[in-house]
């Protein structure tokens, strides 16, 4: 008898080591295919499949982002950029305790998931620019080429005030966004504290909400006072009250959503083309909008109504302006129109004028106005107009207010004007076709 108890103890032993065994053996296999071959980072399908089990609060997160991922792939190919990849994965690894995860979010692009236990927020910081000097140290031989590689960072701190995992790392890209567009190679914070950063995140909101309109003002032809095209000025609709551009561009400026909100008006804009034959219309765009390739798709993509769609550069600081032309080249190929836009206003604009193929020039109001009674302001505008002339440039004067402007402009020979001389802007629904 003890000896068939004993077989019977030794044989259920036998077979919970083997299951055991088996579910070790499926958890191991099930995680490999998580893994990205050769390190210990985990693709993004982890996340996909893992996504309710992530308590957010438990953890501060980070977006890493490789600095000019895409010129490595563009010269070295695919298989060197994977190589980046891995040597990247493995410079940060040590830096994680066995509960942090390191995700590859997409290319060039990482998410860390990093435990707040026993770790304070100062700490926090400096494991995350640890890790970005590790990387700035790192020089790695590319197809016999030495290159040195950097990394950007944006983070959230504060990640027990959202429950929602997409919604952390949405506020730890725009952090990346502020990162890389104020020179890369570092690390930048989202505090969801800041009042300043709690009414950005409120116009990202009413944004994608589509709250957001655009009201047209008429640019008209001074001669025979017909409506040539309009301008669409960004509104958004906060109940019955309007937020108007000077309440959203400087909050969203430094954002990565500045993108997003120019792709908004263009998509907004499209719509109205296409219900409307007979509306043309001009739309404000960065010089950094002309170099996102989203931005450009969606302009391609739409080039049907290309020769209804003018393209107004608002001006920029840092313009790289040999991008910035091939942009303007490729949109004129499609058919668009380029014009400056406020020329005359600040530090920039006459490299803009030299640099750039466009076809309109827009004076800015602030010598505009005062051009009856400002002789300064008579001989500035004189001397761009025969320039724009001579170059094949047609001008439009912005914040036209009397006849009087009305008729030295066309003394210059300038052909178009807007402002309240003619119109104020208004919802699309009120214009007259």
């Amino acid at each position: 008898v003890v000896d068939a108890l004993f077989k019977v103890i030794l044989i259920s032993l036998s077979l919970v080591f083997i299951t055991g065994i088996y579910f070790i053996y499926i958890t191991y296999k099930k995680y490999k295919r998580y893994k990205v071959k050769g390190t210990d980072a985990y693709k993004r399908t982890f996340l996909t499949d893992n996504y309710e089990r992530i308590y957010v609060p438990d953890y501060y997160i980070a977006l890493v982002d490789i600095d000019f991922f895409k010129r490595i792939n563009d010269i070295y190919g695919e298989q060197e950029g994977n190589s980046v990849i891995k040597e990247v994965i493995k410079k940060i690894t040590p830096f994680l305790a066995k509960s942090d995860a390191l995700i590859q979010y997409g290319g060039g692009e990482f998410l860390l998931l990093i435990e707040k236990k026993n770790l304070d927020i100062e700490t926090f910081k400096y494991k995350m620019e640890d890790i970005r000097i590790a990387i700035e140290r790192l020089n790695l031989v590319i197809a016999n080429n030495m290159e040195k590689v950097t990394i950007s960072i944006g983070t959230l701190i504060n990640s027990e005030r959202t429950s929602l995992l997409q919604d952390a790392i949405h506020n730890a890209d725009a952090a990346l966004y502020y990162a890389k567009h104020n020179g890369r190679n570092r690390v930048c914070h989202f505090d969801i504290t800041d009042e300043k950063k709690l009414y950005r995140e409120k116009l990202k909101e009413m944004i994608e909400s589509d709250q957001l309109v655009c009201h047209y003002q008429p640019i008209n032809n001074l001669n025979s006072l017909e409506c040539h095209h309009y301008e669409a000025l960004l509104r958004i609709e906060d109940d019955d009250k309007i937020i108007y551009p000077d309440k959203i561009l400087p909050d969203l400026e430094d954002s990565y959503f500045y993108s997003r909100l120019s792709m908004k008006v263009i998509a907004y804009n499209v719509e109205k083309l296409k219900e409307n034959s007979g509306f043309i219309v001009s739309i404000n765009l960065s010089s950094d909008d002309l170099l996102n390739d989203a931005i450009i798709s969606l302009l391609v993509s739409n080039s049907d109504i290309a020769n209804r769609m003018l393209i107004e550069i608002l001006e920029n600081r840092d313009v790289d302006y040999r991008q910035v032309e091939l942009a303007i080249q490729k949109l004129k190929h499609y058919g668009y129109q380029i014009c400056i836009d406020d020329f005359g206003s600040g530090y920039s604009n006459l490299d803009h004028l030299l640099n750039l193929s466009i076809d309109y020039l827009k004076l800015d109001g602030s010598i505009v106005r005062n051009l009856h009674k400002d002789k300064r302001a008579h001989s500035i505008i004189q001397a761009i107009t025969v320039f724009c002339q001579q170059n094949g440039i047609e001008v439009i004067a912005e914040f036209v207010e009397n006849e009087e402007i009305v008729e030295i402009l066309k003394g210059f020979g300038i052909e178009y004007g807007q402002g309240y001389y003619f119109s104020r802007a208004m919802p699309y629904e009120a214009l007259e076709f």
